[in-house]
């Protein structure tokens, strides 16, 4: 009797992809809660991403500070001063600067046209002073009159469109059919055993870019390998809270950091500082004066995981091993997320079969968003 004909798409016709394993619970599992690597705390299923270029919107709410930029002080009589950003004044404006000891209150005469602006000193019952160009001007509140209109002050504040291209991460897997189909005396099966240790790897390329990654040049295409921008390249961009100063770290370097993004943000949801091996060693140290032990204490040492800054928001406390050992970035975790471009999350494929040898690919596409980065975030480098 002959042997019956296969009807339909047989298994062993298929000269492609012959299936797709979704590793993504392992990838996943791999980056392990017990870990301090940052991609730890962001993990990798933040979002979907649509395109190859991932634009992400921003929106914030309008400014209440400014910066006196007079050429010169301003006199206690003075009936101009020149600001930076006269947008952020109206006709009645009411201000003031901050700085130590000043109390007078200044009022807005009309509506401004220039970085120029009439003011009206020593407003209520306050007296005009001298105030110094450069010092922070605070405003207080924009009061109305009695017939004014909405549409006379557009106070719409439009969205702003940040980007940041997807990366393809990916490793190959290459056995010898015989490889795979012996006995193994240390593993139970090769395929698994190098297909979790290539993952482990991938895992740590995401790592390192969510760190340290550079957008590419240009969008993705025939010439232009795809490359994300990481958290180093958001938190040190122009206009950001940056500082290069080089001095050692101390807590009031960490409260002088966390009060600019105060400023900037009113605060974070979930802080962090993250730190290389060699300045978590420094803040450890912190309060190192104060500790005390008692004489039932069999294990010396210290560590700080959290640190509770003088605004009264906790902060916690990352050691990542890429990070260079002079730079301290310090943030809000909840606006940092990580995601894969959709139907591209971390799998493996079988690929075509040739000869006796068995092929696979570990791949996926990721990209990552860092929103409101200048003011959610700071940077600081030439640490010690």
């Amino acid at each position: 009797m002959a042997l019956a004909t296969n009807v339909g798409v047989p298994s062993f016709d298929r000269t492609t992809n012959t299936f797709i394993i979704d590793l993504s619970r392992e990838l996943a599992e791999v980056i392990r809660p017990d870990n301090t690597a940052f991609l730890d705390r962001i993990g990798t299923a933040g979002f979907t991403a649509t395109q190859r270029v991932h634009y992400f919107a921003e929106d914030s709410l309008n400014v209440m500070t400014d910066v006196l930029n007079n050429s010169g002080n301003v006199g206690a009589a003075d009936a101009t001063i020149t600001v930076t950003n006269y947008a952020r004044f109206k006709c009645g404006t009411i201000f003031k600067f901050s700085e130590k000891g000043k109390t007078e209150m200044l009022q807005v005469n009309t509506t401004p046209s220039s970085t120029t602006i009439a003011v009206t000193r020593g407003f209520g019952s306050t007296s005009g002073e001298t105030h110094t160009d450069g010092a922070t001007i605070q405003i207080i509140a924009h009061p109305k009159q009695e017939g004014w209109k909405p549409a006379q002050e557009d106070e719409t504040k439009e969205r702003t469109s940040v980007y940041n291209y997807t990366q393809i991460f990916g490793k190959s897997i290459c056995l010898a059919r015989t490889r795979q189909l012996v006995e193994q005396t240390v593993i139970a099966n090769e395929l698994a055993h190098q297909s979790s240790y290539r993952l482990k790897e991938i895992s740590r390329e995401m790592n390192a870019n969510l760190i340290h990654g550079i957008r590419s040049d240009a969008a993705p295409s025939a010439t232009v390998y795809g490359t994300m921008g990481g958290l180093i390249e958001f938190a040190s961009q122009s206009g950001g809270n940056t500082n290069t100063t080089t001095e050692n770290l101390t807590e009031n370097v960490v409260n002088t950091m966390f009060k600019q993004i105060w400023d900037d943000s009113g605060g974070v949801e979930r802080g962090f500082i993250l730190v290389g091996g060699a300045l978590k060693r420094v803040i450890s140290t912190f309060d190192q004066a104060y500790r005390r032990s008692d004489f039932n204490i069999r294990i010396a040492g210290f560590t700080v995981e959290k640190i509770l800054t003088d605004l009264g928001f906790e902060l916690e406390v990352i050691v990542d091993p890429v990070m260079p050992d002079d730079v301290m970035i310090m943030g809000d975790m909840s606006k940092i997320k990580m995601g894969p471009l959709q139907g591209d999350n971390m799998s493996m494929e079988e690929l075509a079969k040739t000869g006796r040898t068995l092929e696979y690919m570990i791949s996926g596409q990721y990209t990552a968003e860092f929103r409101n980065a200048v003011e959610t975030l700071a940077y600081h480098n030439n640490l010690s």
